[in-house]
């Protein structure tokens, strides 16, 4: 028997946006790639995303609209002085050479959003549509048993017993009995599930996060990449100062695997690392995330023990999005980020441990928890409120409850949903001061039919009338609270994925304290301290730059 290769010309460690990139782009360029993830299924973060990539300039936008002077203006206007101008100009100029490398070369296919402002659209640079890409839908069949790889969306963001939805399959759901084209969508979503349900443990057409890892995986498979799964790696070997490998446990077993061109660290960050939270994270430093159990900070401990520095520069440390929590029946927890479906709609209020309104509820996610951080600062904030009344639930659902909800029991029985006959009754049981939150949604209710929020501008910006509904005038983001009963849920900061990580150079290759780059060591993703610095400059901006340094990690890897 011929014994297993254990030398490869690139080392990929983790299986996100980044580290798959990375893989894909070194097998295109002729390399021989071991790509080695903890878990025993795939794409990390990415695979439980929205699968969005931030990518300005690429050749998905035919409008001529966009330019890499104007996205550069653009991250000077956010990003600023939080992360390095060559770094940002590195991901300008390589960003669009990735999309059009893997449009040629893989089944990794994006289209552009129509209509997807920037998150600070009304900043020097921002657009409307094009830079934001979203993954095409893939059929998950193509994998074959290789299908059980692809990590899971949460049950949360599904349904029907797992199956998948988009945010145009959920304006066809909500509309299938007023469109003749949202009816059909909708039949033929069903029939598809439910063929699916015959053979599958769950729906085979998969959209968002899924369907990009699906993607990478299948055009992998097609490369011959070796993958090994269940595979944590634990330690750099170092040879005179250079990464030559990795030390890996398979099984409780350690294995040595070594590399000719390099090491790709692209483990998701440390978002559930034991003893980095607490001092790169504020207090209170948050107890819920999205994020994989099993993303422990692997990658950075590989960097930081070959001698690699995390960055101090940034904004922010993480990434955030406000989050609720359920228990859910296996014993585990529900965290349930709310991106955009609930928060911006007209009728919902977030208020503060004091029942005052603290934050325009439509911003984005990642300025949302900013303003609990801030407001924590002077008032008990931590859980905050979401408001709203009967009607908005119904239409709009709120979190874990979807619109239309049958019945409200179990929601309210495990303590995810609180309700009240009136305004001052739901204070009451929330331990809200009644007349604060009386007057709080009194003078929201003014706002909402003046269609003018004087308190924090809702509905003025682009990005915020992108999440309300275009059917409400004259501000889409703004709505009575007057149906009784009433209704609240508890809203905490959930961290997303980590912005801080391993300083690197333009090339990705990671630098010790002394700035200088340690030969053999690549950072991507959330392992790399972000072009971003802690800004969420726009929708998928996490993935597209994830993308892009694996894009450039490989490349330079390959020579």
């Amino acid at each position: 028997m011929t014994p297993e290769k254990t030398e490869y010309d690139l080392i990929v460690v983790g299986s996100g946006a980044a580290g798959l990139t990375a893989a894909l782009v070194a097998s295109i360029k002729g390399l021989d790639v071991l790509l080695l993830e903890r878990a025993d299924v795939l794409g990390g973060t990415t695979a439980i995303s929205a699968g969005s990539a931030w990518v300005p300039n690429s050749h998905y936008d035919t409008s001529d609209k966009d330019s890499k002077a104007n996205a550069r203006r653009y991250l000077d206007a956010t990003v600023g002085g939080h992360a390095p101008d060559d770094l940002k100009d590195a991901f300008l100029d390589a960003a669009p050479a990735m999309a059009r490398l893997l449009a040629d070369h893989s089944e990794v296919r994006f289209c552009a959003y129509p209509h997807l402002p920037d998150y600070y659209s009304e900043r020097d640079g921002a657009t409307l549509s094009g830079r934001v890409l979203e993954t095409l839908p893939f059929d998950g069949r193509k994998l074959g048993r290789h299908f059980a790889l692809i990590r899971p969306p949460l049950p949360e963001f599904t349904i029907l017993g797992g199956m998948m939805v988009s945010r145009s399959d959920i304006a066809h759901l909500l509309n299938a009995f007023r469109s003749v084209p949202s009816f059909i969508a909708t039949v033929c979503m069903l029939l598809r599930h439910a063929k699916d349900r015959i053979s599958h443990p769950r729906g085979t057409r998969l959209v968002m996060g899924n369907a990009l890892v699906a993607r990478f995986l299948h055009s992998l498979l097609e490369r011959g990449v070796i993958i090994k799964t269940a595979t944590r790696a634990r330690a750099p070997i170092i040879e005179d100062g250079a990464v030559r490998g990795v030390l890996a446990d398979i099984g409780g077993k350690p294995r040595e695997f070594l590399t000719r061109r390099g090491v790709v660290l692209a483990a998701g960050g440390f978002t559930h690392h034991p003893r980095l939270r607490a001092p790169l994270l504020p207090a209170p430093v948050a107890k819920f995330s999205p994020v994989p159990s099993d993303n422990e900070g692997d990658g950075v401990n590989l960097g930081l023990q070959a001698g690699g520095a995390i960055g101090q520069t940034h904004a922010n440390n993480a990434f955030w999005a406000p989050v609720s929590v359920r228990p859910r029946r296996d014993g585990t927890t529900a965290v349930f980020p709310h991106f955009a479906l609930d928060r911006g709609k007209p009728g919902l209020i977030a208020v503060n441990g004091a029942g005052r309104r603290f934050v325009n509820e439509a911003t984005s996610y990642q300025m949302f928890v900013e303003a609990i951080y801030a407001a924590q600062a002077r008032t008990p904030s931590i859980p905050c409120f979401f408001i709203c009344d009967q009607a908005f639930l119904k239409t709009y659902g709120l979190g874990m409850i979807r619109p239309g909800q049958m019945s409200l029991r179990a929601f309210i029985d495990d303590g995810y949903l609180t309700t009240g006959r009136t305004i001052a009754q739901l204070a009451n049981t929330l331990g809200l001061d009644p007349t604060a939150l009386c007057e709080s949604v009194e003078r929201y209710n003014g706002f909402a039919r003046t269609g003018t929020d004087a308190d924090f501008h809702k509905g003025e910006s682009a990005y915020s009338r992108n999440i309300g509904d275009p059917a409400v005038a004259p501000n889409p983001n703004l709505g009575p609270i007057e149906t009784a009963p009433f209704y609240a849920i508890r809203i905490y900061p959930g961290d997303i994925g980590t912005s801080a990580g391993l300083v690197t150079n333009t090339s990705a290759q990671v630098l010790d304290a002394g700035g200088e780059p340690i030969e053999g060591l690549y950072a991507a993703g959330n392992d790399m301290n972000s072009v971003m610095g802690g800004v969420y400059a726009g929708p998928g901006c996490t993935i597209g730059t994830a993308m892009t340094f694996g894009y450039i990690a490989a490349m330079h890897a390959a020579g």
